[in-house]
């Protein structure tokens, strides 16, 4: 006789499988967390180059498929060739234009990279040259202009000396415990940094190139993979479940797409009207401080803030004069951006307010560091998109209303019935608030006069 569990004893397994998965994996995490971190480290290491393919891949979809659309295949409709996803297409002729989009894609994508090699770094290498070469006179400069503001401050001067000092100590400490090795005299030292260098050099190299590779192999089959995710969610879960899931992983596609995309041709025009203005009002280095303006440009929020503080800095050693034009200068540009031209391209492609925005840079900031700063934001926006979109089925499950504005002047829901905020006769839980003491101060000064004017009137 043979035994055949019940669909409810499969369910109940699989159940039991699951939560036995969920609580080992919790127990490593919190026990052994560095471990895990450390093995997550090594395998993104060893697939550095395949992401970096991905991530190339996912920054030129837009430009690949702007490609498609608006130049190929309107060529191919004149000649009669049907090159859309639909069945019935020429399937042939969209491979053939496939190829030619991604010929034309990969090939801007290298152009641009030359000329970030080609033209700009350079001159940013040459700049930064120039201000090492310089920097003696700068520092004199800035002591000159210094010790003229501090003649008439001798406590001013005092606690800026006192610093001074302080900064000097941990520059020494600095100087004989991490330069000092690496001197003529330890061979050794040197012989291991520059074959780690190397190394990484070379890695570095290898990486690119696989990256190159891989984004070539997304962009021609990034469809294929779309196709069988969408295979794969129909096959386990049920349509509703499904439905969702796809909806979910368009959302997350349209979030980043949308800022990263918009985030990246609006700082590039930045850096392009950035250096115009630095031309026009002859700063010095307007290639360095455009590139550092329209890099930091792409953080939002902060990153304006940071750009024009590194440029000023960099100008107040040269020229304190130049210096404070060019914050004037940057204030009004980023005026501009945040006024005008970031609005114009991106929109509201996240949908969080300002406070989320600070929260989201905060937050990812201090646990990704650098890169926390440039995607947090969209990361959150998905996060934020979620729970709402949860607050909402639940509150249609209950029959409640889903539009956040209804909810202003709710006090209390009793029975199904909204209780208003405004009605003076809701007073339950704690719709009213309690007089302030100032207001009952007064309050009782009012009264008491009443009452003194009352007693004044009665004697009469």
């Amino acid at each position: 006789m043979k035994m055949k569990p019940e669909k409810n004893q499969v369910t109940w397994g699989i159940t039991i499988f699951v939560v036995c998965v969920c609580l080992m994996l919790a127990y490593y995490v919190i026990f052994d967390g560095m471990t895990i971190a450390r093995n997550l480290g090594n395998i993104v290491d060893s697939l550095s180059g395949i992401i970096i393919g991905i991530v190339i891949a996912y920054i030129l979809i837009p430009l690949l498929e702007g490609v498609e659309h608006r130049i190929l295949m309107p060529i191919y409709k004149k000649h009669g060739y049907d090159v859309s996803i639909a069945k019935t297409a020429d399937k042939k002729k969209r491979s053939q234009m496939r190829k030619i989009s991604i010929l034309i894609t990969m090939t801007v994508f290298l152009i641009l990279l030359y000329s970030l090699f080609r033209v700009i770094i350079p001159q940013l290498v040459s700049s930064i040259r120039e201000i090492a070469n310089n920097l003696p006179m700068y520092i004199k400069n800035i002591d000159d202009y210094s010790n003229l503001f501090l003649a008439n401050n001798p406590d001013l001067q005092q606690i800026i000396d006192s610093q001074l000092d302080n900064y000097y100590e941990t520059l020494s400490s600095y100087l004989t415990q991490k330069l000092l090795p690496l001197l003529p005299g330890n061979v050794n030292t040197i012989v291991r940094y520059a074959s780690r260098s190397f190394i990484s050099g070379i890695k570095i190299v290898f990486d690119l190139v696989v990256g190159l590779i891989v984004a070539i192999y997304v962009l021609n089959s990034k469809e294929r993979f779309t196709t069988k995710g969408k295979k794969m969610a129909y096959a386990v879960l049920k349509e509703d479940a499904a439905n969702e899931l796809i909806s979910g992983f368009r959302f997350v596609n349209y979030t980043f797409q949308g800022f990263i995309g918009g985030k990246l041709v609006d700082s590039l025009i930045i850096g392009v009207i950035c250096y115009i203005g630095c031309i026009m009002l002859k700063i010095p280095y307007p290639v360095l401080i455009s590139v550092v303006v329209g890099a930091t440009n792409v953080i939002p929020f902060f990153g304006p803030y940071i750009g024009g503080g590194v440029g000023a800095l960099i100008l107040v050693l040269i020229n304190p004069v130049k210096a404070l034009v060019f914050l004037i200068f940057v204030i009004v540009l980023q005026q501009f951006d945040g006024n005008i031209l970031g609005p114009t391209i991106l929109g509201n492609s996240t949908g969080l307010s300002s406070f989320w925005v600070i929260f989201a840079i905060t937050l990812f900031g201090g646990l990704w560091g650098v890169v926390g700063l440039f995607i947090g934001v969209p990361i959150f926006a998905v996060f934020y998109a979620f729970v709402s979109r949860i607050t909402n089925v639940l509150l249609a499950r209950r029959g409640l209303d889903t539009r956040t504005n209804e909810y202003a002047d709710l006090a209390y829901i009793e029975d199904g019935e909204y209780k208003l905020l405004s009605d003076k006769n809701n007073t339950k839980h704690n719709a009213r608030k309690n007089s302030s003491a100032f207001k009952k101060l007064f309050h009782f000064d009012v009264k008491a006069k009443k009452n003194d004017k009352k007693t004044e009137d009665e004697t009469k």
